[in-house]
């Protein structure tokens, strides 16, 4: 049987003076232990005339990490442009192409980090330049020093898919970021909060899956057991896509 194909857009790099484009590995092992082929679409120049193509076979959109998102693909306020670093419009470009391609055929979305912040751009929200020196939050979003160790709390709103995912009212989370969801997108409901009241976590009540999450439920797999429960909803509402049954295609 073959597997459908979920679209992620690589990021790039430079090595010795040559670009590379990569994903992480926790996102292509993740999507292939779930039956999913992942497709990898490069931000190299021609990526974005080739998109029909990749278009073509899309079952499924996942949004990952990356630079800062652009002030000018959303409603921003100065700080926006205050504290915006590193940007990459080539990436916006093209995941933004993905994204409303996604939205108007009914295709699963699942957003992560950058890609939640994406997004919820798209959909008409807006971003914090910085979370924590806009919000004047004593919490840490990001931790250089411990990079992949660190957690904060949140707190899971009920009733949501969140929660039944974890089976939980609150969770110790990762965070890498220091862009984040200032105003959520009308269509969007939140599913969890920072304590500094920065949303963690949306859903599309009205889609079978569209879902955008802060924090990285990949690195964190052998902590809950919500983390591969989040993954296994996504590929299963991909693999419903084009199905004329609809059970399996509500988160």
């Amino acid at each position: 049987m073959k597997r459908p194909s979920v679209l992620v857009v690589s990021r790039r790099t430079i090595r010795k003076h040559k670009y590379i484009d990569y994903v992480g590995e926790y996102h292509l092992e993740l999507l292939m232990r779930l039956g999913i082929l992942p497709v990898m679409v490069p931000v190299a120049e021609g990526s974005f005339a080739c998109l029909p193509d990749y278009i073509a076979d899309m079952k499924g959109l996942l949004l990952v990490e990356g630079e800062d998102i652009e002030p000018k693909r959303y409603k921003a306020s100065p700080e926006n442009f205050e504290y915006l670093e590193k940007t990459h419009p080539l990436k916006d470009k093209i995941e933004i192409k993905l994204i409303r391609h996604a939205l108007r055929h009914k295709i699963p979305i699942l957003g992560i980090c950058r890609g939640s912040q994406l997004l919820n751009a798209v959909c008409g929200g807006t971003l914090y330049g910085d979370v924590q020196k806009e919000k004047n939050s004593t919490l840490q979003h990001i931790n250089h020093e411990h990079y992949d160790t660190y957690r904060h709390p949140i707190s899971i709103v009920a009733g949501s898919p969140l929660e039944n995912w974890y089976q939980r009212k609150d969770l110790m989370v990762n965070s890498y970021h220091h862009q984040g969801t200032r105003d959520l997108a009308a269509r969007f409901k939140p599913m969890a909060y920072a304590e500094d009241g920065l949303v963690e976590g949306y859903f599309d009540p009205k889609e079978k899956f569209v879902v955008g999450l802060q924090f990285h439920p990949e690195r964190m797999l052998e902590e809950a057991a919500g983390n591969l429960r989040i993954w296994k909803a996504f590929a299963s509402a991909v693999r419903g896509v084009g199905k004329s049954s609809s059970r399996s295609r509500r988160i």
